[in-house]
C-alpha cells in the first residue's frame, strides 16, 4: 500500500509503511509527489515542454552573407535600434530559431527563415 501526504492539493510526500495515519491518503501506484488532488482524483504535473532551440547568431550571419543579403540585412537591422541592440547584444551570442523578429527580419530579406535560423 502507498500512503502520501496532501498539501494544499498537491501530493508532498509518499510513503510505502505501515497503515493509514492522521493526514496520509492511500494512493494508486502511479502516483507521486507533485500529483495535484481534488479530493477525488489525482491528476499528474503537466509535462516539461522541450527547451526552445536556438542557433549561434554568428551561424546565421554567415548564411546570410552566403546568400549575399548581409548589406541589407545590417540596413534592416539599424533602422531599428531595438532590433540592433537585441541582436548585437555581446551576452546573448544565440537567438532563438522561432523568434518572431528574427524570423520577420529572414523573411523581409526573402530568404527561408527555416534554413537560415535552422540549429546547428
Amino acid at each position: 500500500m502507498r500512503y502520501a501526504r496532501i498539501i494544499d492539493g498537491v501530493v508532498d510526500t509518499i510513503s510505502f509503511e505501515g497503515g493509514p495515519e492522521p493526514g496520509w491518503t492511500k494512493v494508486p501506484d502511479d502516483v507521486f509527489a507533485g500529483f495535484s488532488f481534488d479530493g477525488e482524483k489525482f491528476t499528474g504535473p503537466e509535462p516539461t515542454p522541450p527547451p526552445r532551440k536556438t542557433v549561434l547568431k554568428s551561424i546565421v550571419q554567415g548564411r546570410i552573407i552566403e546568400a549575399g543579403k548581409m548589406a541589407s540585412a545590417y540596413a534592416a537591422l539599424t533602422q531599428n535600434p531595438v532590433y540592433f541592440a537585441r541582436w548585437f547584444a555581446p551576452d546573448r551570442p544565440e537567438v532563438y530559431c522561432d523568434d518572431p523578429d528574427a524570423i520577420q527580419l529572414v523573411t523581409a530579406l526573402g530568404l527561408d527563415p527555416a534554413a537560415i535560423l535552422a540549429p546547428a
